[in-house]
């Protein structure tokens, strides 16, 4: 049993390391009806870290080209009653240039997940989606907004993978990748179960943070 999962996570790992070396990072401008820009990091004085500032710039550079008419901007303070990271980003987006684009922010989200589920309350069903972050966090960025109900979604690199202050890539990340796409799973699971047995969605969505 534990041979297997070695196994497991040791395929996952090396699929991470994989789709961030090779993923392209020049693709063709996607269009679409929103953009998704995913929060990472904010501290407690409200300030966000350089991988959501590269998102943030990411999402203006698209919505200037004109991929999507909006950009939602997704994610939650450090702790509640502090400036949240969706506000960080979109200041940094407006500061570069949205194009006209409407800008709009959902600041309650804790996780992947969570930015999944309440962006996806924020437009039709049926859009189409553009989401952006690191390309070592698309895939599961992906899994958890097609797991949340989006139906139609393109995928678009920030960078290739976060940075630390000497501007050298910090690898670490894809082994914390390879242990959260299990642990989202397990939530998911637990997110639908909670859902057959009748459990009320604000507790749910808890379980996703």
């Amino acid at each position: 049993m534990i041979r297997a999962a070695l196994l497991m996570w040791a395929a996952g790992f090396a699929a991470i390391l994989c789709w961030t070396l090779l993923w392209p990072m020049d693709r063709p401008l996607p269009q679409g009806d929103a953009i998704i820009c995913l929060g990472a990091g904010i501290d407690t004085a409200g300030r966000i870290d350089a991988a959501s500032t590269k998102r943030a710039e990411r999402c203006a550079e698209l919505a200037r080209a004109g991929a999507a008419p909006t950009v939602i901007f997704t994610g939650g303070p450090r702790r509640p009653g502090l400036s949240t990271s969706a506000a960080g980003m979109a200041a940094i987006a407006n500061g570069a240039g949205m194009g006209g684009a409407l800008a709009v922010l959902e600041n309650a989200s804790y996780s992947t997940l969570q930015n999944a589920l309440f962006s996806l309350e924020l437009v039709p069903r049926t859009a189409r989606l553009i989401l952006v972050t690191e390309a070592f966090h698309l895939p599961r960025s992906w899994a958890s907004f097609k797991a949340m109900g989006a139906r139609d979604l393109a995928l678009y690199p920030s960078e290739r993978l976060r940075q630390n202050d000497a501007g050298r890539p910090k690898w670490g990340m894809l082994l914390r990748e390879s242990l959260a796409i299990w642990f989202n799973a397990g939530r998911i699971v637990a997110w639908r179960i909670g859902g057959a047995l009748g459990v009320d969605d604000t507790t749910r969505a808890a379980w996703l943070r």
